[in-house]
């Protein structure tokens, strides 16, 4: 089945036997390049964005028949809109990480669909198997102290690359992560990246992102908001706006957690203070609080306070 990119189009899917959409005349093959073979989300008419499975063919031997992830922005007459997009393509062609989308120069371009007065803005990147940390939770329902070290651990070495080229990424949440076969974690959705230059605009998810950011006012201590956010999520089910909150604003979720160390506790609640300058202030520090998990030869991490934080 292909799938016709033209947002307008009345019967968008087409067989494989032909090269035009049979409804509105636009190419199949994308970019002479790309085939749609299935949207990864409903194409609801209100979102400013679609995103589909799509198959590289490539000059490339090693590219034929690939599976990637093709986002598109429909909404190119919002100057806003266009410009986030531009800047996710940008900064995921700077970034080179394993935890991270790969993106090339070459993958960000801009079609006519046929009849269409109107370009669509299109990108087109890696395709990270494996499932998001909300739909695992669901599946697993239980998470261990050394499942959560380990992946926080992860997550602060990919918001370590991330931070290092003064970028926030002010999207971090459970739907936001992918767990991978090998048990690696990726962070994905870098729609709302900005480099943390002054004010900007007001954006986020509801519950993970920090008030300063839903101000436009974020800066990279609000990731660790958001991760913190994030993480209770994982050790207790709930989405963070279920839980009421104290005279300080901060969440009262320990009873509702798995065990863990209060030392985890006391650090998970210290990235979600409601004052930035609270939180810790960056990645290397946040990495040093965590050395007092050890992995030994089992490789469960193990919390070993006499090691000490340095």
């Amino acid at each position: 089945m292909n799938y016709c990119i033209n947002p307008k189009c009345q019967n968008r899917q087409n067989s494989d036997a032909v090269k035009l959409c049979q409804a509105c005349g636009t190419a199949l093959l994308i970019n002479d390049r790309y085939r749609i073979l299935k949207p990864l989300r409903s194409l609801h008419l209100g979102h400013p964005t679609e995103i589909f499975e799509v198959e590289d063919w490539g000059t490339g031997e090693q590219e034929w028949g690939t599976h990637k992830v093709l986002k598109v922005l429909k909404y190119t007459n919002n100057s806003d809109l266009v410009w986030l997009f531009k800047q996710e393509a940008r900064v995921l062609i700077w970034l080179r990480y394993p935890g991270i989308p790969k993106v090339e120069p070459d993958d960000y371009f801009r079609i006519l669909p046929n009849s269409s007065s109107q370009y669509l803005h299109c990108l087109v990147m890696e395709k990270i198997s494996g499932k998001k940390l909300d739909k695992y939770l669901e599946e697993e329902h239980h998470l261990s102290q050394s499942i959560i070290v380990d992946w926080l651990k992860q997550l602060i070495k990919i918001l370590d690359v991330i931070h290092s080229q003064n970028l926030i990424h002010r999207d971090i949440k459970p739907s936001n992560i992918i767990l991978k076969p090998d048990g690696k974690l990726a962070l994905i959705d870098f729609g709302s990246v900005k480099i943390e230059a002054g004010e900007s605009l007001p954006i986020g998810s509801l519950g993970y992102a920090p008030p300063e950011q839903l101000a436009g006012q974020a800066i990279q201590q609000s990731d660790f908001f958001a991760l913190g956010r994030t993480l209770v999520y994982l050790l207790t089910g709930k989405a963070p706006l279920e839980f009421i909150t104290n005279d300080t604003e901060k969440i009262i979720w320990r009873n509702s957690a798995i065990k863990i160390e209060s030392y985890l506790a006391d650090l998970i609640d210290e990235m979600m203070n409601i004052k930035p300058e609270n939180r810790p202030q960056n990645t290397q520090l946040l990495l040093n609080k965590l050395k007092v998990f050890v992995t030994p030869p089992s490789g469960r991490y193990l919390y070993r306070p006499e090691g000490g934080v340095t």
